[in-house]
């Protein structure tokens, strides 16, 4: 196997004496030690190590802080210890479990010498190992005279082991958590045992059940499985000895009934486990002698599937090794290796997918992962003793130890009585009965810790945390599109808690405490939702604490109408006397004076602390800097009693400060604890008040000292009210100096984190040093937003700062910053901040005399907030990748009237500048897919990242819709009525006529068939059960399944009585228009054209209720009559199960079937689909108008108008982008991605960020419009060689001429069957083009009056003789001019054809059986040749009869060459071969239909880049190969042709092959040019062959990387925007031109969006 063993190498003999890197353990046992025969045989006893060993030092801690071994403070061996913790998630265990008379640690170290414990210091180090937690069981098994006498069994042994498993814990109280994963014990001798009892043992037990299920292997050193005849020797010896015989020595008789009776139940279980058996081959040293301990037959099981082998070494050898080269460590490492290895395989998730999975919950949850610093905040409060007496309580009992139910308490009482310290104390016992509870600490000040979802999304994080199968169905939810960090609360807790959670297999209660609910920003909604929660099939307990408002007391009152509930309300002062009483007794004991005094201080605090915590604290904080018992009287006298008046008293202590730069002071503190986003840390609060206050010497004691006491800092450092009824005084309105209002303070706070962001020298700072020394400017960064919205104000300075902000240089480090640190998507809520600001701006304005206006500023402000959303939008992916892409990589493809795009810090026209004709505003619309000719669509699907297409015939396109690529086109042979797919878009599920197809995607695979025996249509298929169900709804009102992979299936029917409507006289149920299931498949609604939508129970059968349509609505008398109206189509809203659709009369409408609510809108429609957050839905109408709807509110909030027909619409997974499809001039499905759905998806956070008394709702705005201009797209492009202007031929058979610029445009002419242009060419004199299309006609032009190459107002098209080929057949392949613009070379699919432009007349014909599959070009040095490069040779032909001048050059080989180390520039000495980028099966080319060739000449006419594509496009991996041009020359006579038919070529090194999307050029200098994966345009500089490449002609990789933006060989220049960069287009992408010997201009022409010329790129790089 292959190892790969991490260790330092370099340390030898040299770093032996260091002592400083090494952790000490403790010694060797005495080595004067005497032991008897019998011990030294069956002890685990120190063995001389070989004369030429050096011990293995530990690695130096310092280097390697995730090692954990064991401390020198460990005071025993016995029982379960953590040797080793990962520092990264660990993927499983490994337990070692030592022998008789054995050590937990010293059976596993040779000559018992820690430095050799190889479990602790060595397994950690390999690669396949270093995510194992590694832990030792030690149990007393010793038996030596003057050892502890133990009467104990293996038994009894084998119970401690599996006790120790399941209820071990840290030394810091926190469970181990075994069990949870794979687990493998590693055993030696009599400890393999205990292994084997432990599983028969815990297999039946309740508690133990799921621990031995998780045992993957086991591994026995030297297990005497049937016993040991010196055994019965040693209970003699111990006889002789006057020392009883112990029963576990007994037990390893040769026969014991003990072995026998494990043997024999053993061998059940053993199949499921793998089982390795290493044994010893070495007699062991007993006293004078030496005699085998095990023999063979005695240490394997002899099991059909077990792994046995023998190890060099005697009974204690095998189990202790000298050093990790020691040949049986090797085995034994590899042992576990192949373990490892098999639980990937078997287990289903590898070492990298747990951490991948850990990684990915935490990017979930980036600010929830790290949950448990309330928790120790509070513990460390709690005074022992104390809290207690909440577990007594009437209903706790039951509450913790009832296995069924839901059980809520509630624990109300009064402000500052330590609810929170008593929640924590909950959750610590809890904990301490193993039974792992989840918790959240509301807390008001800080904004990711009120609201309901951020306490939905902490506990759903803690859960995942422990629970893998919860995690895996929260991953799969994230990528469905759920996003975690933007999902309101009602969204997550129905998708995750109420689809996942709460329908999961968990037969254990989870426990969850919620403290401070008075805290919450809507504690009515959190109550609303937990009382929901009797329809979990998990057991719930749930702990609330808070004060005792009113809407909370009957907000819990409601709960007993559905959850078993307990009250316990303290309306009494003396609930916490006794802890308080505790609390006063411990402070004061530490005070100075006598005990009289000690106790008077106690009687006086406790008659006046009224069950008040805070109080009580307050008091003793003042007490405790008394110096006399006089002084401590005083104090205790005129302490107040009531709050308010203690906190007048707190207040005034502040006025009365000597200095008033103390005052100042202590006002900027508080308002900046009051008003900060969160608590901020001390670091960031001093750098906040710097610029006002510098120089503060010591913050911490400054707050205690300035700040009354209002003001805390907890044990991290961290700033924070004192309580939050020390706010609420602090905000009331008064008259005092210190009152501070809200939002005065936070327009003042905005104002000074706008400000510190100015500073553009500390930012930029910042940003290149990577920090932490200016971490209040990334709270800055991220908080000035918030502010800015929280202050509600449309002040002057506000709009000063704001506007110098975005004028100046801090905008773009602002993003640079954002950017580096992940936080992109803090632009989003600038953007709607901003959009309130100017909503206040303007509103004030409008009052103001017209000429003291400043709407120009409004105006700008207001386009920033459009542009921020953009930049999210359209730039996030390549910022986050490069962030110093903003200056000047940003800006240049934004539109011209953006503020962005005419920002000066933003632009760099000397490095990249867009020329073309650019939008003039942005656009909604990010890509157009064109549907193939003839493919009529009329289906839409979108699921996970996929979008499909079903058309006419049963043809289903599927395309990704990250990069809008085609992943498989699925061919169901039959016409199709139903397509579907799941949630995850990995499985599609399709309706025939003839049978019913499940498809893997995106492979394609047929997952499943199932013949349809049924004579109906169906309407509409759904994934049920966790997609091993199809629910289908039929024509004929019919609703039927079929489980997926039963072998014998066909289509049944769910229940009988569905749909099965009454016949009355003014309604009849016929066939119906739409069927439609609720998300979980519990209910169907089903509508028709002549009776009322109805809803059904799929479970019983039964009709819920009818849809009959409110009076006074726009229907006939008929139907008015009747109370009724057909609805027409619907959909189900996944989350709130409303139907959302439209009546017959086109009137939209939303209702509910079980409240009955209804409400209709004349907005007309016929086609509607909802969101999967349920929040939105769009409606359609066939004249091309969509609409979004805000679902809560019933508005439109965009709209969208066009002149095309729609006949489908569908939501992208994340809410963010709709798609439709569309049959207009271009059958095409279009994604778009509006402003108004990026604002709106942040809509309840947004709430619950200003959160306050004085917040009020927010709303998204006035509903936008846009109205889509239609072009016709591009089919083929070719860019002039002058690189003036280019050659555009379109989908309609238009050809045109336009400056790359966009100045000007000439019609060149327009094919008369307006079929598409195929292919384009230029003449190398940029004065001639010729034009194809799909039927091959050709149109031959020449081009006068251009200036210099551009084109002018004297411009005409001087049209020419058109080529008339008969290609029988035959399609265009490609086009070529010779140099001299007097022949022009036309490739079709068999043939090549010359066309004289001189005399107008076919020069010759000549059959090409490969013509189509090869790349011509023009010899650029021999103008007489012609050059055909094939996928593994060029054809060398003449140009004037397209005759052969040589065999054909091949360049790709089977066998190396040794290449020499020359630069690329000397190919002299050898043929370069890349043989190591190809196997022997790649040499084979690939059939016709798919190969594609592409070449490209260096500029500096040396070279020719050959790409070659086995799948017909450019867009992916291919090979490259580098063609010196002087081998491609006609063989001169008398010149010997052994050779020549091999040419010397290079290729590109696998590591830049990798990232070529799109070759672009080889320009001077060696500069490969490439198009990337995430289109970026970089150059490869080709240097030399190293050494390690020589033999390959591979061009290496650049020895040095820096970052990811560039590194020294391979840089990275500018990037292509996502909307550019979509769709089958990229192969449109045209090779550079132009050029020079130190600067060269990079034109990159860019078909990428729906008019397909909109811009090109100039980029001056410089070629060093």
């Amino acid at each position: 196997m292959h190892r790969l063993f991490r260790r330092h190498r370099s340390q030898g003999s040299e770093s032996a004496g260091d002592k400083s890197s090494q952790t000490t353990y403790p010694g060797p046992i005495a080595a004067d030690r005497k032991r008897s025969a019998a011990s030294d045989f069956i002890l685990d006893r120190p063995s001389s190590p070989p004369s030429n060993q050096t011990p293995l030092l530990p690695p130096d801690r310092e280097s390697n802080s995730s090692l954990r071994t064991l401390s020198p403070g460990r005071k025993t061996s016995l029982g379960l210890h953590l040797e080793y913790q990962p520092s990264a998630t660990s993927c499983l265990d490994i337990v070692f479990i030592h022998g008789l008379g054995g050590d937990s640690r010293k059976t596993w170290s040779k000559d018992h010498n820690p430095e050799l414990f190889w479990p602790g210091l060595w397994l950690p180090l390999e690669a396949e190992l270093e995510r194992a937690r590694i832990f030792t069981f030690g149990y007393n098994a010793n038996f030596r005279p003057g050892e502890t006498k133990t009467m104990a069994s293996i038994t009894d042994f084998a119970k401690e082991l599996l006790f120790e498993l399941r209820f071990g814990k840290t030394h810091e109280g926190e469970k181990f958590g075994i069990g949870e994963l794979p687990l493998i014990f590693v055993t030696h001798s009599m400890g393999g045992l205990l292994a084997k009892k432990a599983c028969l043992l815990g297999q039946n037990d309740e508690h133990y059940k799921t621990l031995v299920r998780s045992i993957f292997a086991i591994i026995f050193l030297s297990t005497p499985h049937r016993g040991s005849n010196l055994a019965e020797i040693l209970n003699r010896i111990l006889v002789a000895s006057f020392q009883s015989t112990r029963n576990f020595i007994t037990e390893l008789n040769r026969s014991s009934m003990a072995l026998e009776e494990i043997n024999e139940q053993f061998r059940h279980i053993a199949p499921r486990l793998s089982i390795w058996s290493f044994y010893e081959t070495l007699p062991t040293p007993i006293g004078p002698r030496k005699m085998m301990v095990l023999e063979k037959d005695s240490a394997i099981l002899g099991y059909s599937k077990e792994i046995s082998r023998p190890l060099y070494a005697d009974h204690h050898g095998v189990c202790k090794y000298s050093s990790p080269e020691d040949a049986n460590y090797v085995s034994v490492r590899n042992a576990l290796g192949t373990l490892v290895e098999e639980i990937a395989r078997k287990v289903g998730v590898s070492a990298d997918e747990a951490m991948d999975e850990f990684q990915t919950l935490q990017g979930l949850f980036p600010s929830f992962f790290e949950h448990e610093v309330d928790l120790n905040k509070n513990n460390r409060l709690w005074i022992e003793g104390t809290c207690e007496w909440i577990l007594h309580e009437n209903g706790m009992s039951d509450w913790i130890s009832t296995p069924e139910g839901c059980h809520l308490i509630w624990f109300g009482a009064a402000p500052a009585s330590g609810k929170s310290v008593l929640s924590a104390y909950v959750v610590t016992a809890l904990q301490q009965r193993s039974l792992a509870p989840q918790y959240f600490f509301f807390n008001f000040g800080d904004q990711h810790k009120r609201s309901v979802a951020d306490l939905l999304r902490s506990i759903a994080c803690q859960i995942a945390k422990e629970n893998r199968a919860f995690r895996r169905g929260l991953l799969d939810l994230s990528k469905q599109g759920l996003r975690m960090d933007k999902a309101d609360a009602s969204v997550i807790w129905h998708k995750v808690y109420e689809n996942l959670l709460f329908r999961m297999e968990h037969r254990q209660p989870l426990f969850w405490v919620i403290d401070a609910l008075d805290e919450c920003d809507s504690p009515k909604l959190l109550l609303d939702l937990i009382r929901t929660c009797s329809s979990s099939s998990v057991p719930l307990r749930i702990f609330v604490a808070s004060r005792q408002t009113e809407s909370i007391q009957m907000g819990v009152a409601k709960s007993a109408r559905s959850l078993r509930l307990t009250k316990l309300e303290k309306h009494s002062l003396d609930h916490n006397a006794q802890d308080i009483q505790r609390l006063v007794e411990q402070e004061v004991g530490h005070m100075r004076g006598s005990e009289q005094i000690k106790d008077l201080v106690i009687q006086k605090i406790l008659a006046r602390a009224e069950g008040n915590f805070l109080w009580t604290r307050l008091v003793l904080e003042e007490i405790i800097y008394c110096h006399t018992a006089s002084g401590i009287q005083e104090t205790l006298d005129e302490f107040p009693s009531d709050m308010q008046k203690l906190y007048d008293r707190m207040e005034h202590a502040i006025l009365r400060l000597p200095r008033k730069s103390s005052r100042l002071l202590a006002k900027a503190l508080l308002r900046w604890t009051i008003g900060a986003r969160r608590p901020m840390s001390l670091r960031e609060l001093s750098q906040a008040l710097e610029p006002d206050f510098p120089e503060i010497l010591d913050l911490k004691r400054t707050i205690s000292d300035v700040c009354g006491q209002f003001i805390r800092v907890d044990a991290s450092d961290y700033v924070a009210m004192i309580h939050r009824t020390a706010r609420e005084y602090l905000v009331q309105p008064r008259e005092t100096e210190l009152y501070i209002d809200v939002q005065a303070n936070h327009e003042a706070l905005c104002i000074k984190t706008v400000s510190a962001l100015l500073d553009s020298r500390i930012t930029f700072d910042m940003i290149n040093n990577d920090t932490t020394s200016q971490s209040y400017l990334l709270y800055a960064a991220t908080s000035w937003m918030y502010h800015l919205k929280s202050s509600k104000s449309g002040s002057g300075k506000l709009r000063d700062v704001l506007m110098r902000f975005f004028d100046g240089g801090a905008f773009p480090l602002w993003v640079h910053l954002l950017s580096r640190t992940g936080h992109l998507d803090v632009l989003m809520k600038a953007s709607k901040s901003l959009t309130s600001f100017v909503a206040l701006l303007r509103k004030e304005d409008a009052s103001k005399n017209p000429l003291l206006r400043r709407l120009s500023e409004s105006q700008l402000l207001d386009q920033w907030a459009v542009d921020l959303i953009r930049i999210v939008a359209k730039f996030s992916i390549s910022l986050l990748k490069c962030p110093r892409a903003i200056y000047g990589l940003v800006s240049p493809f934004s539109p011209e009237t953006s503020a962005l795009h005419q920002h000066p810090y933003c632009r760099n026209d000397r490095e990249l500048c867009v020329v073309g004709d650019l939008e003039s505003a942005w656009t909604d619309r990010l890509a157009r897919i064109s549907l193939p000719e003839g493919f009529e669509a009329y289906k839409l699907a979108c699921a996970g990242i996929y979008v499909a297409v079903l058309g006419v015939g049963g043809r289903i396109i599927v395309w990704d819709s990250q990069t809008f690529m085609e992943v498989h086109v699925v061919e169901h042979d039959e016409p199709v009525t139903s397509i579907v797919l799941n949630a995850q878009g990995d499985k599609l599920a399709t309706y025939g006529l003839q049978t019913t197809k499940l498809w893997a995607i995106p492979s394609g695979g047929i997952l499943y068939s199932v013949s349809n025996n049924v004579e109906a249509r169906a309407i509409t298929l759904s994934f049920t059960n966790n997609d091993t169900r199809i629910l289908a709804g039929f024509d004929d009102r019919s609703v039927r399944f079929f489980d997926v992979g039963e072998t014998e299936n066909e289509w049944r029917y769910v229940h009988p009585t569905l749909f099965k409507e009454p016949l009355t006289a003014e309604a009849a149920a016929n066939s119906p228009t739409c069927v439609a299931f609720s998300r979980d498949g519990s209910y169907a609604g089903v509508a028709y054209r002549g009776f009322p939508l109805s809803t059904w129970s799929l479970e019983t059968g039964e009709c819920i209720n009818r849809c009959n349509r409110a009076q006074g609505t726009n229907f006939s008398a008929d139907q008015y009559t009747a109370g009724w109206c057909a609805a027409w189509r619907f959909v189900w809203n996944p989350v709130t199960d409303h139907i959302i659709g439209f009546y017959i009369d086109g009137f939209v409408f939303k209702w509910h079937p079980l409240t009955g609510e209804h409400q209709e809108d004349q907005a007309y429609a016929n086609d509607v689909t909802a969101s999967s957050d349920g929040k939105l839905f769009l409606s359609s109408t066939s004249t091309g108008i969509v609409k979004v709807w805000d679902f809560a509110d019933f508005t439109i909030i965009y709209q969208l108008s066009s002149d095309d027909l729609l006949i489908g619409l569908a939501f992208s997974p994340d809410c963010l982008r709709f798609y439709d499809l569309r049959c207009g001039m271009v059958n095409s499905v279009n994604a778009w991605e509006p402003n108004s759905l990026l604002r709106f998806s942040d809509t309840e956070e947004a709430v619950s960020d200003l959160a306050s008394e004085t917040a009020v709702p927010m709303s998204v705005g006035q509903a936008s419009e846009a109205k889509l201009e239609e072009f016709e797209a591009i089919s083929a492009l070719a860019a002039c060689p002058n690189g003036k202007c280019v050659c555009v031929g379109t989908d309609d058979g238009s050809v045109q001429l336009r400056n790359t610029n966009g100045s000007d445009t000439v019609e060149v002419g327009k094919f008369n069957n307006f079929m598409e242009v195929s292919h384009l060419a230029w003449s190398q004199d940029s004065q001639h083009m010729v034009a194809a299309d799909l039927c091959g006609d050709i149109m031959l032009s020449r081009i006068d009056g251009t200036d210099e190459g551009h084109l002018t107002e004297m411009t005409h098209i001087v049209p020419l003789k058109n080529p008339k080929l008969d290609l029988e057949g035959q399609v265009i392949h490609e086009f070529l001019f010779n140099p001299d613009t007097s022949l022009l070379l036309i490739v079709a699919s068999q043939s090549g054809h010359i066309w004289s432009l001189r005399d107008a007349t076919l020069r010759a014909s000549e059959k090409l059986t490969d013509g189509n599959l090869r790349k011509w070009v023009s010899h650029p040095t021999h103008h007489d040749l012609l050059l055909g490069i094939g996928s593994a040779d060029v054809r060398v032909f003449g140009w004037q009869k397209i005759l052969e001048c040589r065999e054909p050059v091949s360049y790709l080989h089977k066998h190396p060459v040794p290449q020499y180390n020359k630069p690329i520039t000397d190919f002299k000495g050898g043929v370069a071969i890349a043989t190591q980028l190809l196997k022997s099966t790649d040499i084979v080319a690939p059939g016709p239909a798919s190969e594609k060739v592409r070449a490209m000449v260096t500029q500096d006419l040396k070279y020719v880049l050959i790409r070659w594509s086995s799948n017909g496009s450019f867009t992916g991996f291919g090979r490259f190969f580098i063609l010196p041009l002087s081998e491609l020359e006609p063989i001169k006579a008398g010149v010997d042709q052994t050779d020549t038919s091999l040419v010397r070529s290079a290729t590109i090194p696998d590591e830049v092959r990798s990232r070529v999307r799109i070759a672009l050029a080889v320009l001077p200098g060696d500069r490969f040019v490439f198009l990337d994966w995430d289109f970026w345009v970089n150059s490869y500089k080709m240097v030399d062959f190293t050494h390690q490449s020589a033999s390959s002609g591979i061009l290496p990789m650049p020895s040095k990387h820096h970052g990811n933006e560039s590194d020294e060989l391979v840089q990275r220049h500018y990037f292509l925007p996502d909307d550019w960069a979509m769709g089958g287009s990229l192969d449109l992408c045209y090779p550079p031109f132009g050029g020079g010997p130190l600067l060269f201009e990079l034109e990159f022409l860019a078909p990428f969006k729906e008019t397909n010329l909109k811009a090109g790129v100039v980029s001056i790089l410089s070629i060093v």
